[in-house]
């Protein structure tokens, strides 16, 4: 009987315990990780992509021909935790066969509500009225 390979995952940055979680939970993947807040640097990203089956990054990863050519033939999946893809070499990537994920439209709701709330203070002047309230 064969052994068992398990799939390797890199991810670029620190993520949150219940991501963690949700990882360990796939028993047939080893995850690997930039244990770090700040970007991966370049030759760190390719040495942690190397013979992994998918990449977990941000917006701030370029992934690239030569990220592609360093992670070899293995890679199958890109997911970026990001509403774009401009980080991304898609034409690249479509080449390869490789499948992207991605969060398009997770911001919408948030940045109107942001925007909206903006209007208010303004037309409201409440920044003025809250310092009144105060003397």
């Amino acid at each position: 009987m064969r052994p068992v390979r398990l799939m390797k995952v890199f991810v670029t940055r620190r993520i949150p315990p219940d991501g963690w979680a949700a990882l360990a939970r796939a028993a047939d993947c080893e995850v690997e990780h930039w244990d770090s807040d700040e970007p991966i640097p370049a030759k760190e990203l390719e040495r942690g992509v190397a013979g992994a089956h998918g990449l977990l990054c941000l917006l701030s990863d370029r992934v690239d021909k030569r990220l592609l050519d360093a992670a070899g033939s293995n890679l199958r999946v890109i997911s970026t935790m990001s509403v774009g893809v401009d980080h991304l070499a898609l034409e690249e990537i479509k080449k390869r066969g490789i499948r992207v994920g991605y969060t398009p439209d997770v911001l919408t709701d948030t940045t109107a509500e942001l925007a909206m709330s903006l209007l208010l203070t303004t037309c409201r002047r409440l920044p003025e009225a809250i310092e009144e309230v105060k003397k």
